[in-house]
């Protein structure tokens, strides 16, 4: 017999706790840059993003002077791990923690030695022999990933439930002595955010939030110098190349092509990595403006918080007025430069309340 699809049973997204409007960003990022560029071209670059707001794990000012690497690294495990505990708590209902069998990690913005799903698993009474899966590295791909790699744990054993944690805290990468134009980008677009996902086949008694299907990664040879971090002494420079959005708006019509059950998606759960890719996802699928709406709302309320946001974007899609269950596409790029996409069909069920 041939395995089902499985579920996707509840879903929780957390906020850092400092939420900054971004003209205050803004106005710190060009006293940061004054007399690097002509802050009267670089400084609307902020407006062509499209963001009005983040949430950062620190003040406004608390990145207003150089943080040592280890002071940085400090800020993640301990913020990360709280984002996450918190999620963790709202996803996975008490009477199910005892029946989680492995535990997926997504993060690229630290490092943590042991993994920050052992503080989670402790915190919440996860059984003591779930399966630890970290992952690092996968950037704004590791979303889409991580729900890929649970759908695929979850297929392999019916009696899997697996629970996803995500987490990225960007502004902690964000070097305030790098004058780089890309540092300045960075500073225009980037946010912290955290969620937490569990997945499985077992009926729990809720209506789901909707079912995995097949998905589809993909590698695009000599494009390793697109997307990644530039490994210094005081921390990790952020590496991205203008040539992304033309990757994506040549490539992404084919990757959907290739990718099971993608055909006639109602719901588009597009990673916003920025204005321009949302123009290059527009071009190459022909999307309108309300197909696009939820990234969008995503990227205007959050900024980008790689891995991490396209677990906003699903929650949102799930809590918009009118929402109707049906088919739908996500999609998100990351380092390598690679593409994942996974086909999902959405139900009836809600997240977790805020």
């Amino acid at each position: 017999m041939q395995a089902r699809d499985p579920a996707l049973l509840s879903l929780a997204v957390a906020e850092a706790p400092h939420a900054v409007g971004q003209d205050e960003i803004r106005a710190l990022a060009c006293r940061f840059f004054d007399n690097a560029y002509d802050i009267s071209v670089t400084g609307s670059i902020f407006e062509s993003t499209g963001i009005k707001r983040r949430t950062f794990v620190l003040p406004l000012d608390g990145y207003s002077t150089a943080l040592p690497f280890a002071a940085r690294n400090r800020h993640y495990i301990e913020s990360a791990g709280r984002m996450l505990r918190a999620a963790a708590a709202r996803a996975v209902p008490e009477e199910a923690r005892s029946k989680v069998t492995h535990v997926v990690l997504i993060s690229s913005t630290g490092i943590a030695t042991p993994s920050l799903d052992c503080n989670v698993i402790q915190a919440l009474g996860i059984r003591a022999d779930a399966h630890r899966v970290p992952v690092f590295g996968l950037g704004c791909a590791g979303g889409v990933s991580g729900l890929q790699i649970a759908r695929d744990l979850a297929r392999s054993d019916p009696n899997a439930l697996v629970l996803v944690l995500c987490v990225e805290l960007t502004s902690l990468t964000l070097m305030a002595g790098d004058r780089s134009l890309r540092n300045f980008v960075a500073c225009a677009l980037f946010g912290d955010g955290a969620a937490a996902a569990l997945v499985g086949n077992s009926d729990n008694g809720q209506p789901p939030l909707g079912t995995l299907g097949q998905g589809l990664s993909r590698l695009f040879p000599d494009t390793e110098d697109l997307m990644g971090w530039d490994v210094r002494e005081e921390g990790w420079r952020v590496v991205f190349s203008p040539r992304i959005p033309g990757v994506v708006r040549d490539n992404l019509q084919d990757l959907v092509a290739d990718l099971p059950g993608s055909r006639g998606a109602r719901h588009f759960l597009l990673h916003p990595g920025g204005r321009r890719i949302l123009e290059a996802y527009r071009d190459a699928l022909d999307l309108s403006e309300e197909q696009l709406e939820p990234a969008t709302t995503v990227l205007e309320r959050h900024g980008n918080m790689s891995a991490v946001t396209v677990f906003f974007v699903l929650d949102h899609v799930l809590r918009s007025p009118g929402f109707e269950p049906g088919p739908g596409l996500m999609t998100a790029f990351g380092p390598g430069f690679s593409a994942q996409l996974l086909s999902v069909e959405l139900q009836a069920g809600q997240p977790a309340p805020a």
